[in-house]
C-alpha cells in the first residue's frame, strides 16, 4: 500500500488546529493507505478527490492533493492544470495556472502530499447537481517547473 503522507502547505499549517481540518487530513490519509496509486518516480501528480458545484459562482472548488514522487524535497512549483467531467463533454473549466512558492508550499519531502482546494471557473455543469466523485472529473498537469532550493 501507499506510503503517502498527507500534509498542510506551509501557508496552512495555523489551520492544523481546526476540528475540519483534522478530519478532513485524517479521511485523504485513510484514502491514500487504502488504495494504491501507480505512480513513477520523477515527478509531482494530482490526486482529484472529488468536486463541489458552486452553481451561483459558476466555479467547482476542485479538492485534490499534489504528490510529490519526485525523489527528492521541492519548495515550490508552477504548473498549469486542466481539468474535464468524464461524459461531459458540454462542460468547460477554465485552466487554473497554479504558482506555489516556498513561501506558501514550504519543503514538500519525497511521498508527501499536500491537500488543497481550488476554485475552477466551469460552465455546461448539470445545474442540479451540487458534487462529482473523483471517477467524474480528470485533470492533468503540464507545464511543471519544480522548484529545488539548495
Amino acid at each position: 500500500m501507499s506510503k503517502i503522507q498527507v500534509v498542510l502547505a506551509k501557508a496552512h499549517k495555523l489551520q492544523e488546529e481546526n476540528p475540519d481540518i483534522q478530519r478532513e487530513l485524517k479521511d485523504v490519509q485513510l484514502f491514500f493507505d487504502q488504495n494504491d496509486f501507480p505512480f513513477e518516480t520523477g515527478t509531482i501528480y494530482f490526486v482529484i478527490l472529488r468536486g463541489l458545484y458552486l452553481k451561483l459562482e459558476k466555479k467547482l472548488n476542485v479538492i485534490g492533493v499534489f504528490v510529490n514522487k519526485t525523489g527528492f524535497p521541492v519548495d515550490g512549483f508552477r504548473a498549469a492544470l486542466s481539468l474535464h467531467a468524464v461524459g461531459n463533454e458540454q462542460a468547460r473549466f477554465a485552466e487554473a495556472e497554479l504558482d506555489f512558492t516556498p513561501q506558501f508550499l514550504g519543503r514538500l519531502q519525497p511521498e508527501e502530499a499536500f491537500l488543497l482546494h481550488i476554485h475552477v471557473p466551469a460552465e455546461g455543469l448539470d445545474p442540479e447537481k451540487d458534487s462529482y466523485e473523483a471517477t467524474e472529473l480528470g485533470g492533468t498537469l503540464s507545464d511543471l517547473e519544480i522548484l529545488v532550493q539548495k
